[in-house]
Formats: structure tokens, sequence, C-alpha cells
């Protein structure tokens, strides 16, 4: 039974862990971690020893989740500020390249006409829009 509420306490203080500095998640979480540890380190040993070691163990890593958590926090919030800060052009699609075709068409003598060679351009897909 006791194990059930360490474990509650445990969840609730990470849930909980929605602290704003890297100090304080980091305290936060050595905090939540060393009475977890401690707790583990007593039920399974019955002494002292066992508790302290249960409590440094737990504050370590509680505290280097509490870092993770914070910096994983702040990567995020940062990305979405930069996709927020994008500038208009930067979020215009492109036009892709169309694909032209073009043929020579060679000096013809039409009745009393001449037509001069030339090019002839054709557009066989025209430019989409894109994002990538």
């Amino acid at each position: 039974m006791q194990c059930k509420k360490l474990m509650v306490l445990f969840i609730s203080m990470i849930t909980l862990n929605a602290c704003s500095t890297a100090p304080k998640s980091v305290l936060m979480g050595a905090a939540a971690g060393g009475t977890l540890g401690a707790a583990m380190g007593q039920s399974q040993s019955h002494n002292s020893g066992g508790t302290a070691v249960g409590a440094l163990v737990g504050a370590g890593l509680g505290s280097l989740i509490g870092y993770l958590a914070y910096s994983d926090k702040q990567k995020k919030k940062n990305e979405i500020k930069n996709s927020q800060s994008k500038t208009v052009e930067e979020q215009i699609p492109f036009l892709t390249k169309p694909k032209i075709r073009s043929y020579i068409v060679p000096d013809t003598i039409d009745g009393n006409k001449y037509i001069k060679s030339h090019r002839v351009f054709i557009l066989e897909s025209p430019g989409e829009w894109s994002k990538d």
C-alpha cells in the first residue's frame, strides 16, 4: 500500500513539473527521483545504507530527466517560434519550371509569300505550385 502511495506521489510530481527554468526543472526532478529512490532503497535493503544509495541514484536520475525534459520543452518552443517568424517570402510556395518543347520551321515559300525559318515553342506542361 505504501509503495502505491509513493508511486502516486512520484507521478503527480512528474506531471506537475511544468517549471519555466532549467534549475527549477533539475531540482524538481532531483527531489522526485531522490524521494522515490530512497523509498525503493529502503524497501529493498531495510537499512539506512540502501536508503542513501537509492536516494542518491534517484536524485541523479531525476535531475537528468528534469534537465532533459526542460531542454526538450525549450527546443519545441524555439521550433514553434522559428516557424511562426518566417517572412512572407519564405511562406509563399514557388512555381516549378514548365516543360517546353520547341522545333524549327524551315524557310518556306507559300504562293507569293516567303516565310523565313523560325522556332515554334509548345508548352507541354505548365509550372506547378510547390513547397519543396
